[in-house]
This record gives structure tokens, C-alpha cells and sequence, in this order.
């Protein structure tokens, strides 16, 4: 049986609105605002023992969910359709086993390059695995992400830092061997475009503005590095080069802040390791990457800590789109990673919980980097995990129930969905890359702060195919009924999509654009095609 935790925390402290029995919503489709490009999620750590080991029907069983986007024979979707799938690329802890120093055999990962310089393409077989599973189910996006250097690289011969205080903020590689790691990931993405996964995106940084050295009791967490901003500069320009001359398409995403105030802010703690946009997007900046061919024009950054209560939530999204409104050319931004890690306004990171309270609150902060701070791309973390947190979309447990990184679940176990898969879904499913949010207007519920503690709405369109996706989140314990105006819908209603503690994207239909029911406590998708 799944160990639900469904404690009503956050909508005890929200404000009391009066329930308007038909709240009028409002669509502009002639106000556009940002482009959608992908919705996503990470192969890291169990993909790895799950891809390679568990059996046939189980691997598929996860994909299905994860890339899917057929329907059943009622019209209920069978996934969430992701458009984007991000592949870890090891940096050699595995082969280290405890020597590592990384505490978590699920968190060491191989590496296909060995100190000798040569390549084995047998290794990250799971990842490999679920790349191709991505690619056959349609996924329009794969991205390589590095978080460490290889290890044979490094300066300490291992993938996470050391506490010295001379390295401490520093990455953790060899001099004069940035060409080096550029070459190994250019070939990586060579690799899995020639097997047939071909690569979009790859991020050669993860999270530089954190240390990732060893505790006091001598082990690591996880694969990691820090880096300054010279550093990054550094190592993008040597893979922009490599990218060129190996005439690899892939382009390259910078630089997946810890934090969204090292993003936008010159934090005074970290000078080096802060102040993103502004220096690699000023053209004045000695770190301006606008001249680089392989690089894409966005600024990647995570949603860790960055909704401590309401206020913290819609703030850190204005201070986004103010800030990447200072610098020319225009830039995009990608949420590029976030779970529910820590104590956010109410909500713990942990205990796993595979009901509606976790959901809405994914949800939330997923609308708010959409309609508030215009991401184009929005990651999740874990696609899958083992542990009792709020960090993945898809479970596994051992074959009796038990949570945890065990050695028993290597090898099989069983799989638990969770309403954040789903509540991703009623996005992701829907909104389809090039889709383009419009404006849209909520009664009662305009200010960003009151949405949030009440209802959220947002639409998007295809130009082309004149379909529309509107997705409405009730945090609310009662139900609302809304109508539509401001677009003509051509078919006799919406389709209907519902996420809730009693359904997960079920679909129904509505024959009419009044008076359509958002339940309490729900996510809401409605599709139709506009005139």
C-alpha cells in the first residue's frame, strides 16, 4: 500500500475569498507572451540500476508514463508527454566505488571516458536505455547535463570537491584541462546522436554557486563542483570551439544557478559565483557568451528557495523578467530544475507524498515561473525515485513496500505514481513546444498573490493549428465554475482533464464554455480549437 501523506498545510494559512458562483475568465489570444519550449525531467540516479536492470515491462511501464502521449479507450492519457528528457553524464564515481568517497551507491555514476583517454560506450547503460525509450516515445528534446569533470581530470582524482580552503569555490578540474572536459562532452553528444538519440542541449554546469565538497566525515552527497563565473566562461568557450570543429549541432545551455538570487543579484558572500544573467548576457561583461555560435541565448536557473511564503514566490519571478529586461539581446529563461527540496512556506521536502497537497504545490510554483516569471522551459528533478521525499514524479519501493536507496531495488521492485506526476501532466501533455502563452484574466483572482492562495489560470495557443490550452489551479477546499470570454471556440465545447485526489488527467467533456467546473483541490485542463 503507498504511504500517502496528505496533510492540508499550506491552504490553513491561506486568505478567506468569497465564492463566486460563475467567476468570469478572460482570454486574449492577440497578447502573447513567451514561447514554450519544453517540459522536462532528469534520469538521474535510479534510471541507471532501473534502465539496465529491472525487468522489460516494468522499463516500459515507467516510460510510458513519463513520454507517453497516447490515450486509453477513454480518452485518459496513458503519460505525461515530456518534451524534454535532461541525461546525466557520469563523471566516473561508480568505477571508484567507495573510494569515491560518495556515501550512496546510487549517486556514483560511470563514466564513459578512462583515465587512458579512451572511450567504453557500454557504460551508463540504464541512461542509455531510457534516452532511447524518450526518442521512440517522441520526446522533441534530449539535453546532456555534467556536474563534475571526469574524474581523471580533476584535481583531486575524485567528482566532488574537497574542503580546502584554497579550492572552495573553485571548479574542480587539472590546469589546462578544460579543453579536455569540453572534448569529452562534445564526444558524449556525438555518441547518442549517432546511436540515434541526437542531442539538443548540454549543460556542462550544474549548481556552480554551491561547494559540493566532502562533510566532515569524509564523504560526498552526490557527484558535484563548484565553479566561478571565469570558470564557466572558460569552459563554454573550449566547448563552443569543440562543438564547431567536431560539427556537432547541440547547443549549449548556461548555467543552471543553485538559485535565482545568484541569478539576478551580485550576491556579496559569493562575488565570483553570482550575478548570472549580468554576466554572461552584458554585452560589456568580460564573460559575454552573446558571440558564441553554440550557445543559446537563456539563462538557466533553479527554483530551489525561491518560496520561502507567496510574497518570495512571485518576487524572485519579477526580479527575472526586470532583470533579463536589462540586457540585449533578449534572452530566454528555463526553470531547469526543481523538487520540493526543503521547508517551503509550509511544505517540507520530506516524506513522500503521492497525494493532491504535494501536487498543488508543484503546481503553483510551476505557474508561477510560467505566468509570472515567463519561463519557456520548466525541468523537474527526479523522474523517478526511491527515497522518502518529495522529489520524484514516479516511485519505486522494493518488492515489499520499503522506500529507500536499497540494494534489493536495483535489480526490481515496485512502482508507485504520484499526483506530481500528474499535476506536471496537465501541463506538459498539453503544451506543446512552440505553443504561445496569451494573456489572460481571472475574476477575483488578478493579482498574482491572491491567485496563489486561490485560483491561477494561464492559456497558450498553436498559431498553427488554432488549438487552445488553458490550465486552472483550484488550492481552494471548495469548488469554483468559471466561463470563457474573449475567444470563439469552433467545436461544441472543451475537452476536460482533471487532476485530483480522485482522478489523474482523467479526461471528460465540457459541451459548453460557461459554467465548467473546477473541483476543489484540482488541476484543470481544457483544450479546444479557437476560430
Amino acid at each position: 500500500m503507498d504511504n500517502l501523506h496528505t496533510t492540508d498545510t499550506f491552504n490553513k494559512k491561506q486568505k478567506t475569498i468569497i465564492t463566486n458562483t460563475n467567476l468570469q475568465a478572460s482570454i486574449n489570444l492577440n497578447n502573447e507572451k513567451q514561447t514554450i519550449h519544453s517540459f522536462g525531467a532528469s534520469d538521474c540516479w535510479s534510471i541507471k540500476f532501473i534502465g539496465k536492470n529491472w525487468s522489460l515491462a516494468k522499463r516500459n511501464q515507467i516510460a510510458d508514463l513519463l513520454f507517453s502521449k497516447e490515450v486509453d479507450a477513454n480518452g485518459n492519457p496513458k503519460g505525461i508527454g515530456l518534451s524534454m528528457w535532461r541525461i546525466n553524464v557520469g563523471a566516473g564515481s561508480s568505477e571508484q566505488g567507495e573510494r569515491s568517497h560518495i556515501s550512496s551507491e546510487w549517486r556514483r555514476e560511470e563514466c564513459f571516458q578512462n583515465a587512458a583517454g579512451t572511450y567504453d560506450w557500454n557504460k551508463q547503460a540504464g541512461n542509455r536505455w531510457f534516452a532511447k525509450a524518450a526518442k521512440d516515445r517522441g520526446v522533441e528534446k534530449l539535453l546532456l547535463f555534467s556536474i563534475a569533470a571526469p574524474v581523471h581530470l580533476s584535481k583531486n582524482g575524485l567528482a566532488s570537491g574537497s574542503p580546502d580552503s584554497l579550492e572552495l569555490g573553485k571548479m574542480n578540474i587539472k590546469p589546462g584541462k578544460f579543453d579536455d572536459y569540453a572534448g569529452f562532452l562534445a564526444k558524449v553528444a556525438k555518441f547518442y546522436t549517432q546511436a540515434g538519440m541526437p542531442i539538443n542541449y548540454i549543460s556542462p554546469v550544474n549548481e556552480t554557486n554551491w561547494n559540493w565538497v566532502l562533510g566532515k566525515n569524509g564523504k560526498a552527497s552526490q557527484e558535484g563542483t563548484a565553479a566561478t563565473n571565469a570558470e564557466i566562461f572558460q569552459l563554454t568557450s573550449a566547448l563552443n570551439k569543440s562543438l564547431t570543429d567536431k560539427k556537432v549541432a547541440a547547443k549549449i545551455a548556461v548555467c543552471e544557478s543553485g538559485s535565482h538570487e545568484n541569478t539576478v543579484s551580485l550576491v556579496a558572500k559569493e562575488p565570483e559565483r553570482s550575478n548570472f544573467i549580468n554576466y554572461f548576457w552584458n554585452a560589456s561583461s568580460p564573460g559575454y557568451l552573446g558571440n558564441m555560435q553554440a550557445v543559446e541565448k537563456l539563462i538557466s536557473s533553479h527554483s530551489y528557495g525561491a518560496q520561502s511564503n507567496v510574497n518570495n514566490l512571485i518576487n524572485y519571478r519579477k526580479q527575472i523578467v526586470d532583470k533579463i529586461d536589462s540586457v540585449l539581446p533578449r534572452i530566454n529563461f528555463w526553470q531547469s530544475e526543481y523538487c520540493i527540496l526543503t521547508n517551503e512556506d509550509g511544505t517540507n521536502g520530506k516524506g513522500r507524498d503521492l497525494g493532491m497537497d504535494a501536487a498543488l504545490y508543484l503546481a503553483r510554483v510551476l505557474h508561477t515561473d510560467l505566468a509570472v516569471g515567463n519561463a519557456t522551459s520548466w525541468q523537474w528533478w527526479l523522474s523517478v525515485s526511491p527515497s522518502d521525499y518529495k522529489d520524484g514524479l514516479v516511485y519505486i519501493t522494493d518488492a515489499n513496500g520499503k522506500m529507500g536507496e536499497l540494494p534489493a531495488t536495483k535489480t526490481d521492485g515496485q512502482i508507485h505514481q504520484s499526483k506530481m506526476l500528474w499535476a506536471l501532466g496537465n501541463y506538459s501533455r498539453f503544451i506543446r513546444p512552440g505553443m504561445i502563452r496569451v494573456e489572460t484574466a481571472l475574476e477575483n483572482y488578478t493579482d498574482p498573490i491572491a491567485a496563489a492562495n486561490g485560483l491561477m489560470l494561464s492559456a497558450y495557443k498553436n498559431p498553427t493549428t488554432k488549438e487552445m490550452v488553458a490550465v486552472v489551479i483550484n488550492m481552494k477546499t471548495t469548488e469554483e465554475k468559471i466561463s470563457f470570454s474573449g475567444v470563439s471556440f469552433s467545436g461544441k465545447g472543451l475537452k476536460k482533464y482533471t487532476t485530483s485526489a480522485t482522478k489523474q488527467m482523467e479526461y471528460s467533456f465540457s459541451n459548453a464554455s460557461v459554467n465548467i467546473t473546477i473541483g476543489p483541490k484540482s488541476i484543470v485542463t481544457l483544450v479546444a480549437n479557437y476560430h
